[in-house]
């Protein structure tokens, strides 16, 4: 199964992903500039020489520019110079750097693109962000459907939601309705983002950041998080952690029948954290602090550790065949308090801990 990966225009980073490009199938990628945004804040402003350099030295893998923020302010969709630097970008980077396509959540966006650029939409797949959650064959039939509408080319690969990694049935009966219809299209899968089970903040946290892009609103994401969403829950409910929708290393070869590659996310947490990812996952093991490999878990990796190798024998079976009912289960708690240590002072443990930081 070939990786998806982050792609930051690092050096060292950009020459570690050639050294391992024949398990890399394809990047993606910010532009980092305020024309276009995409569901993670802007931490820098990019520089589009630097970005064309890097994607260059990955020939023969293909490239994919985020464009997969959760909503625009309404006036992008009507500012027509705005849409045309746009279009200019994304046509240099199809001229330099050979990009494939881009991913989007934002149809309303998708659609005012294509029409005030056809030209450069032509050129390039509209790949559908996991944030437009497949879960289901009707739901992807009617994105596709929605994007047949555009000037835009048909994606190549669709991200199945996350959810779909813990309900092994569900996962076979999805991927053969969506290959039976689209018999050429590669279904990749979501390996590391390590957020709550079908999580009740994540649309609200989408468009959180969408406005901090914007600069309607200061960022407050984290905090809200801590206080009032996941982080909160992780640790109060250590059992959630485990219930993630993640799959380890190990446990890849369980998916190789439903799943032609698998997508790897953190690209906001720097080369070093995507690099141990990516090693990881090329090798299918690892042998430190689960949560040093997730991207929203890992706010928690200086906190709790979860060794790795200490999980159960059968632990993806067990997670990917239940009903979900966690709070009259309690296995994912069990194992937590059986392997898992709350690092920070005065916290040995979980048994007992409802407290958040």
């Amino acid at each position: 199964m070939l990786l998806d990966v982050p792609f930051i225009p690092d050096g060292g980073y950009a020459a570690f992903l050639a050294d391992h490009a024949e398990s890399v199938g394809s990047v993606h990628f910010s532009l980092a500039s305020p024309l276009v945004q995409d569901a993670r804040q802007r931490l820098a402003k990019g520089d589009p020489d630097r970005l064309v350099r890097g994607l260059n030295t990955l020939p023969g893998v293909d490239k994919y520019a985020l464009v997969n923020t959760r909503l625009h302010a309404p006036g992008r969709y009507f500012d027509l110079a705005g849409l045309d630097r746009t279009g200019e970008l994304l046509l240099r980077l199809a001229d330099e750097a050979d990009i494939r396509g881009l991913i989007f959540a934002d149809g309303y966006y998708l659609n005012a693109l294509s029409a005030r650029c056809p030209d450069v939409a032509a050129r390039l797949e509209a790949v559908p962000s996991i944030n437009c959650l497949l879960d289901a064959p009707d739901r992807i039939f009617a994105t596709l459907d929605m994007i047949g509408q555009t000037a835009f080319r048909p994606p190549s690969r669709l991200v199945l939601d996350r959810a779909l990694n813990r309900d092994a049935k569900r996962l076979r009966d999805v991927a053969g309705r969506v290959r039976r219809a689209f018999p050429g299209i590669r279904l990749l899968l979501m390996a590391n983002e390590g957020c709550l089970y079908q999580c009740p903040y994540k649309l609200a946290h989408d468009a959180h950041i969408s406005l901090v892009n914007e600069g309607l609103c200061g960022d407050r994401t984290f905090a809200l998080n801590r206080e009032f969403g996941c982080v909160r829950r992780m640790l109060a409910d250590p059992g959630s952690l485990l219930a993630s929708p993640f799959i380890r290393p190990e446990d890849l070869s369980l998916y190789e029948s439903v799943a032609d590659g698998i997508k790897l996310c953190g690209r906001n947490r720097g080369a070093p954290f995507l690099k141990r990812a990516v090693d990881a996952y090329v090798d299918r093991r690892y042998a430190g602090n689960l949560l040093d490999l997730m991207d929203a878990m890992g706010d928690l990796a200086d906190r709790v550790l979860v060794p790795n190798p200490d999980l159960p024998a059968g632990f993806a079976d067990r997670v990917t065949s239940c009903d979900k009912h966690c709070r009259e289960c309690g296995w994912c708690a069990g194992v937590m308090e059986s392997v898992a240590v709350r690092t920070d002072p005065g916290l040995p443990s979980f048994q007992n801990d409802i407290s958040h930081p």
